[in-house]
């Protein structure tokens, strides 16, 4: 399956100007508790709750003050809006992210896909096929 048929669309960004409070709103569970740092149209960076603790909180800076762009994760690892949603799971575990943005082939930010849209996705596919198994099964009839 691929990632975008579950991805969140329009994804979350802002630009790196914006203060670390002001883009806390768009870190809500539908994004899986990041959002992207968008910048003339391109992913410049990411920022996840996270990043906030360990770059904001623990280095006494202000969320009112601090721009995004200071504490940002950057390169932002990504990946294309083709990519199956197991190789999306597979990189999200290798780079220890619980959220993946998926660009186009100039970096434009497309669509969003969080840890938890993968499991909501793949956990509907799989009811989908217990049905179509219980179906199957109970469609015989006794002594079959």
């Amino acid at each position: 399956m691929k990632a975008t048929t579950i991805a969140k669309a329009p994804p979350p960004g802002v630009a790196p100007t914006t203060t670390v409070k002001d883009a806390m709103p768009a870190m809500d569970n539908q994004t899986g508790c990041a959002v992207g740092i968008v910048e003339d149209g391109k992913l410049v960076g990411t920022l996840s709750k996270d990043d906030v603790l360990k770059r904001v909180v623990s280095a006494g800076l202000d969320p009112s003050t601090t721009p995004v762009r200071d504490v940002m994760s950057t390169p932002p690892v990504t990946a294309g809006v083709d990519i199956e949603t197991d190789e999306a799971l597979k990189l999200m575990f290798a780079n220890k992210t619980c959220y993946l943005p998926l660009v186009d082939g100039e970096d434009k930010l497309v669509a969003w896909v969080a840890i938890c849209h993968l499991f909501e996705g793949h956990a509907d596919v799989l009811s989908d096929q217990l049905d179509t198994l219980a179906k199957y099964i109970g469609a015989d009839g006794p002594g079959g």
